[in-house]
């Protein structure tokens, strides 16, 4: 997401010309809903929690889910699809660190400061409702530590 402010500078965008015209910056991903006629529960075992960037204490509590592919979902254990999202709402102070060039891991930990939850954390709340596998976030969002 912070991203988007780099690619508008490398394009010779100068920062005072987009700050005062953007309010927030979204960004989304769709995700594929694990069908309901084929879902069962799942084990991973620590090492693919931690692959994924999860603490094995927190996860291995959490129910999580996999459909196994059925005559509904023609075999692929995924029913339709949902949305994950970030939104980076430009506040005075992002604006002004914007303005003077400020690394976008500044930014990024300024924007979480404030409140700004990430694309991978709106994905992790999908699979902690069942929603979707944690295989699916894998391949939509980066997997990171937790900054």
């Amino acid at each position: 997401m912070v991203d988007v402010l780099g690619r508008f500078l490398n394009m010779g965008v100068e920062p005072y010309n987009f700050v005062s015209a953007l309010n927030c910056i979204l960004a989304q991903r769709l995700v594929r809903i694990i069908c309901d006629s084929c879902r069962t529960a799942v084990h991973y075992p620590n090492d693919v929690l931690e692959a994924s960037g999860l603490d094995p204490k927190q996860w291995s509590q959490v129910p999580l889910y996999e459909g196994q592919g059925c005559i509904e979902c023609a075999g692929t254990g995924f029913r339709g699809r949902t949305a994950i999202h970030e939104l980076l709402d430009l506040t005075d102070r992002i604006r002004e660190m914007i303005l003077d060039r400020k690394p976008s891991s500044e930014i990024r930990r300024v924007a979480r400061e404030e409140g700004m939850r990430f694309l991978r954390e709106s994905a992790l709340d999908k699979v902690r409702g069942g929603f979707t596998t944690l295989k699916e976030i894998n391949k939509v969002t980066f997997i990171e530590t937790m900054r």
